[in-house]
C-alpha cells in the first residue's frame, strides 16, 4: 500500500470510531465506502461548512446516516481554519408522477 492508501484507510477508521454508531465498530472499509460515497452540496460561509447529504433509498442506512449526522453535530468538530463542519440530510424535494396526480384530484 502507498503512504496515500495507508493515510485515508486511517483517516475513514478513524471517523468510524469517532461518529459511526456501535454497530459499525467492526466495521471494514466495504461496509463504510456507501457513506462515504454519498451524493450532496457543501454550503461555505465565513463561519461554517455544511455538508447536506442525500439520503439512501435504504431505511436501515437513513437510520444510521442520521445518527451519524447527530454524532457529528453534536460534537462540533472545527476545519483548520476555525469554521466549524455540520451534517445534515437533504429534504426530498422530487415530486413523483402518482404524487402529482393525486395532488390535482
Amino acid at each position: 500500500m502507498t503512504v496515500c492508501k495507508v493515510a485515508l484507510t486511517n483517516l475513514a477508521m478513524w471517523t468510524r470510531d469517532q461518529y459511526f454508531p456501535s454497530s459499525y465498530a467492526h466495521a471494514i472499509w466495504r461496509r463504510l465506502l456507501p457513506f462515504f460515497q454519498l451524493p450532496g452540496t457543501i454550503t461555505c460561509d465565513a463561519t461554517t461548512v455544511q455538508v447536506e447529504l442525500r439520503p439512501f433509498n435504504d431505511r436501515a442506512l437513513n437510520c444510521d446516516l442520521a445518527l451519524l449526522c447527530e454524532r457529528v453535530n453534536q460534537a462540533s468538530p472545527r476545519l483548520p481554519d476555525g469554521r466549524s463542519l455540520s451534517f445534515c440530510l437533504c429534504s426530498s424535494r422530487c415530486i413523483l408522477p402518482a404524487q402529482k396526480t393525486a395532488r390535482i384530484m
